[in-house]
């Protein structure tokens, strides 16, 4: 006979054990399951050229062929062939499935309705929806409309009102170049402008074109790229994006005065409280305007009215370097002491192509770095930057002297500056010796800084404006049959090598999770392969991302390629979109960056193999 305190315990124990083997199972299948998910395919979904004629969105240089005219024309056999020179819909070991980018240029769904204005093209509408009907893959559909031109004619129109561009100080920037073509400054300071307003009409009747069809066919829409690259323009944007031009914002139209005043309203609640931070005498937000002038070379009512590119209180430290008695691989470590005190202790582990291109000898030259030195808390005086490059002996790190900059912090009378001294005595470092070579970029000797606290004000302002632009267009795809897509951005990355000025485009915001947009990314160059993008991703916390375009712009083996495309799939990536002109579909290949088995621009022909081999080989 069991006794009863026996029992009891008996069936606690089996309890106990029960609840064990559930959690043991849950947590196997959990595994399982994020097993399963970790090995989901990376969808690769190239953008394919050469379509738009297909598609009605351009007059065609050539007769087309049948697949893209009549009741039932689309782009779906173009689009069929140039997938299938690249390759098999899923790799050989199961690890990338092949789709397609469809972009859809607004702009150019516009014809002239014959009385003076504009209407969508239906025949256009209806080949984009067949097109999705027709190609039974899975399709990112990009609907694009940025400041690049598709040379659609209603660009030129838009172009003619100040509403539609942005301004800087001096007014509405005029038409700009990129690549040969024209690029349009348009304003994203406001969302009740004309340009705003036929994106939206543009949108409308691709999503009701789209809606329409059968659910089945809906179903392939796997995400959508909201307009593509959003953020500030400023003059001579394919040159002038460096430390070293201009320093010219936007936007400064009137709406987007009026739009910092009352955003320093909210942040500050009195105009009492702004003076407190600035240290100014404000008589009403009404009066602030967003900072417009360099110090330097014009005269000023009052301080605040001062920007440059170090205004907001750090000074970039940067340049590159390489030592060839460094292992083949190896990264260089560079010290930057401020008056003595090391300050910090960098990588030079970006890749400089004008350093490559000037010395091939040095490889990919992955030889560039960067330090952003916060001075906007130091004293004013001149300060004494030291840079040395770190090399490891048997004895310990020797130090070698690359470089002595001098930087003065400035008060707002412009006082002249006195000597900082030392805080503490310099490490010894000895002179570079011939296997060194090396450049400092950054700061110019006996730079003059100047902080004005409305600065860093105006930036995050800036950076708002590009969100809530971004937010208007999610909001009204986020109504109707298309609602449960998945929608992502498309922007740029924000490129930390050292010759990049981030705050001309005021997209930082933009790149941290918000609202309903997922992260869709531009990577060029080393960011497409290098850690440091990886490093970064970790930092902006995102769930996950899709690489938006993809240019490696070198060569690459197969079994490097696919190494890369591994390490996207690991890191969350859910597609990856690259361009890709179909070898004789009009005879040219009018994108350089495109893979093209003809396009020997940045690799690209190799690139292309190399896709293809990819997809071919377990």
């Amino acid at each position: 006979m069991t006794r009863p305190g026996l029992a009891v315990r008996s069936g606690i124990d089996a309890l106990c054990a029960a609840l064990a083997l559930a959690l043991l199972a849950g947590l196997v299948a959990m595994a399982a399951w994020l097993w399963q998910g970790a090995r989901q395919p990376l969808l690769l979904a190239p953008a394919i050229g050469g379509l738009n004629a297909c598609l009605e969105m351009a007059a065609p240089e050539h007769p087309l062929e049948a697949a893209c005219t009549g009741p039932q024309g689309s782009a779906a056999a173009r689009v069929e062939q140039a997938l299938h020179a690249l390759g098999p819909r899923r790799s050989a070991d199961g690890d990338f499935s092949v789709g397609y980018t469809l972009l859809v240029p607004l702009l150019n769904l516009f014809e002239p309705d014959g009385h003076g204005g504009w209407q969508v093209d239906a025949l256009a509408v209806g080949r984009i929806a067949r097109t999705v009907a027709q190609v039974n893959r899975p399709v990112v559909l990009y609907l694009f409309s940025t400041h690049f031109s598709e040379r659609a004619p209603i660009e030129p129109v838009l172009a003619q009102d100040p509403a539609n561009l942005a301004a800087s100080p001096a007014g509405p920037l005029p038409v700009d170049h990129y690549l040969g073509g024209p690029l349009y400054p348009w304003s994203i300071a406001r969302t009740d402008n004309g340009i705003t307003q036929r994106r939206e009409q543009a949108i409308e009747a691709v999503a009701g074109a789209l809606c329409a069809l059968p659910p089945a066919a809906r179903g392939r829409i796997v995400s959508i790229n909201v307009l593509g690259e959003v953020h500030h323009l400023y003059p001579d944007f394919e040159a002038g994006m460096g430390y070293g031009s201009p320093y010219v914002l936007t936007d400064y139209s009137a709406a987007s005065r009026q739009g910092f005043a009352r955003y320093l309203r909210q942040r500050f609640g009195s105009v009492q409280a702004l003076n407190a931070y600035l240290g100014a005498r404000f008589g009403d937000f009404a009066q602030v305007e967003p900072p417009a002038k360099d110090i330097r070379r014009q005269p000023l009512d009052h301080y605040w009215q001062h920007i440059d590119a170090t205004a907001a209180g750090s000074v970039p430290v940067g340049g590159w370097v390489h030592d060839a008695e460094l292992p083949p691989g190896g990264t260089a470590w560079v010290r930057v002491y401020l008056d003595g005190a090391l300050a910090a202790r960098v990588p030079a582990h970006f890749v400089r192509q004008d350093v490559a291109d000037a010395k091939p000898e040095l490889g990919t030259a992955r030889v560039g770095w960067r330090y952003d030195l916060r001075y906007a808390g130091l004293p004013t005086g001149r300060h004494r930057i030291d840079v040395a490059l770190e090399r490891a002996t048997p004895a310990g790190p020797r130090l070698l002297q690359l470089g002595t900059r001098h930087v003065a912090v400035m008060d707002r009378s412009q006082a002249a500056p006195r000597p900082v001294p030392l805080t503490e005595p310099l490490p010894p470092m000895a002179q570079p010796d011939a296997r060194v070579a090396f450049w400092l970029d950054s700061p110019a000797d006996d730079q003059s800084l100047y902080y004005n606290p409305l600065v860093p004000l105006w930036h995050a302002f800036r950076e708002q404006q590009v969100v809530a632009y971004l937010e208007h267009f999610d909001q009204l795809l986020g109504h109707g049959c298309l609602a449960g897509v998945p929608r992502n951005t498309q922007q740029i990355y924000p490129a930390e090598q050292a010759g990049w000025d981030e705050s001309r485009f005021a997209s930082a915001q933009s790149l941290r999770p918000f609202g309903h947009l997922g992260l869709g990314i531009n990577l060029y160059g080393e960011a497409t392969w290098d850690g440091s993008f990886f490093d970064w991703l970790a930092r902006s916390r995102q769930p996950g991302y899709s690489v938006t375009e993809f240019h490696p712009l070198r060569a690459m083996s197969a079994t490097e390629l696919r190494q890369v495309l591994e390490r996207h799939r690991e890191h969350g990536a859910r597609t990856l979109s690259f361009f890709l002109h179909p070898p004789g579909a009009d005879g040219s290949v009018p994108n350089p960056f495109a893979l093209d088995p003809a396009n020997p621009a940045h690799g690209s022909d190799a690139l292309y193999r190399a896709m293809q081999q990819v997809l071919e080989r377990p």
